[in-house]
């Protein structure tokens, strides 16, 4: 069978052609036998793109696929294939995405994507967005494991994210901040200030609750009186309340969800102190009325404010941020007047007071097992963690204590 040549006497392959124009086409099948032409206007190129199909079909993929697929097109897909998220947690995922990338960078073509372009919109971001590298590390979860669904739809031959957040973490001298816990002093100046207050009274219950039981701020949020039981003197964890933001034409409601890990489930003893601010409560609740507030068929909420809407963490976080503000600003002003140096409270959050149950349990010698159930940690490293930082702490005010009680240097 004689072979066919072009109109310059060359040799055509099996499955290329010259067309009338004079440029060339090659024809193949791809992956799933579907039928595919690539163009080129001379015989080099057609080739050279032949090769690009011929290595990607060895490892798998389809070189052609996603030519007009965007970083947006695989991100929607990948949210449409996860099952199990919270809605908090996809919530978190699509505003994310729609805020930094969605409008500018999620357009691109993924094929066309590289490591360095991807580097180069990380530190876009970071130079002229003014974002955190926390913030950043949150993209990154998120689109790594979309970069790793065009790997496995055979979009890409590799994902362009593999190992990057590493390089910018080391170039940025980043790592992740330990939270703090409030000092037993700070603890008491905090609850004694607010106790009472013509502006922050309202809010002495809902912190001495927090403060006392460990409670995540969704989970406080969704208390309700049928959880507490005041004979046997236990908190019924099994639910958290969440706010769920706008999205696609979805208003801002509540929900009830599961809580945080299965662990999260659990009986949380009440202390006195907690005691008497649930019967704070009970007697605001009795003078203003009780909530008849309902979320998924859930009501009887006990901490909300004055028209019966559970608080957030963002209330609660915004109340005591003001607080720390107000406290600070009278703190400042006494010392002044009386030339001494200010004891200021620190910023932070409804999760530092969590964490800061948990150093008092840590700093009391509580079972390492008990206080993981309390807790609700799903991985006993958590609670070790906090465990040994307090241990540290404990060591050093021991040794102290000895040295000072030591007459021999």
């Amino acid at each position: 069978m004689a072979s066919r040549k072009d109109n310059r006497g060359r040799a055509l392959e099996k499955n290329e052609y010259q067309r009338e124009n004079g440029t060339y086409t090659y024809l193949y099948r791809d992956l799933m036998g579907n039928r595919k032409a690539i163009y080129a206007p001379d015989l080099a190129t057609l080739r050279e793109k032949e090769k690009k199909i011929q290595i990607a079909a060895w490892h798998g993929v389809d070189a052609e696929e996603g030519n007009s697929v965007t970083l947006n097109d695989v991100f929607d897909r990948y949210m449409s294939t996860k099952f199990g998220l919270k809605q908090t947690t996809t919530a978190s995922y699509h505003e994310a995405y729609n805020r930094y990338v969605r409008n500018d960078f999620g357009k691109r073509c993924i094929k066309t994507m590289k490591h360095s372009d991807v580097q180069a919109f990380y530190v876009y971001l970071i130079k002229n967005k003014g974002l955190s590298l926390r913030t950043v590390e949150h993209l990154h979860v998120i689109l790594h494991p979309t970069f790793e669904l065009a790997v496995d739809d055979g979009i890409l031959l590799k994902n362009p994210t593999k190992g990057l957040f590493a390089k910018i973490r080391a170039s940025h001298g980043y790592s992740t901040k330990r939270r703090h816990a409030l000092s037993v002093e700070d603890q008491r100046v905090f609850l004694d200030y607010i106790k009472d207050h013509d502006t922050w009274g309202r809010y002495h219950s809902i912190f001495a609750v927090l403060v006392g039981t460990g409670l995540r701020a969704s989970e406080l949020s969704g208390l309700r009186w049928d959880d507490v039981d005041f004979d046997k003197r236990v908190i019924n964890v099994n639910h958290a309340l969440v706010r769920i933001k706008a999205m696609n034409g979805i208003k801002e409601h509540f929900e009830i969800s599961t809580t945080k890990t299965s662990a999260g489930n659990r009986i949380v003893p009440i202390m006195e102190p907690v005691m008497e601010a649930f019967r704070e409560e009970y007697e605001f609740n009795k003078k203003r009325g009780f909530s008849k507030y309902e979320v998924d068929g859930y009501k009887g909420f006990i901490l909300t404010n004055y028209n019966g809407t559970p608080y957030t963490a963002v209330r609660l976080d915004e109340a005591i941020k003001r607080i720390v503000i107000s406290y600070n600003k009278i703190e400042t002003a006494n010392a002044e007047r009386k030339g001494t140096e200010p004891k200021l409270l620190p910023r932070f959050s409804c999760h530092i007071l969590r964490h800061t149950f948990c150093t008092r349990l840590c700093e009391n010698d509580v079972n390492i097992k008990v206080i993981q159930s309390v807790m609700g940690h799903g991985n006993i490293n958590i609670t070790m963690d906090i465990y040994a930082e307090v241990s540290e702490e404990k060591k050093m005010a021991e040794i102290d204590k000895i040295a000072e009680n030591w007459d021999v240097f």
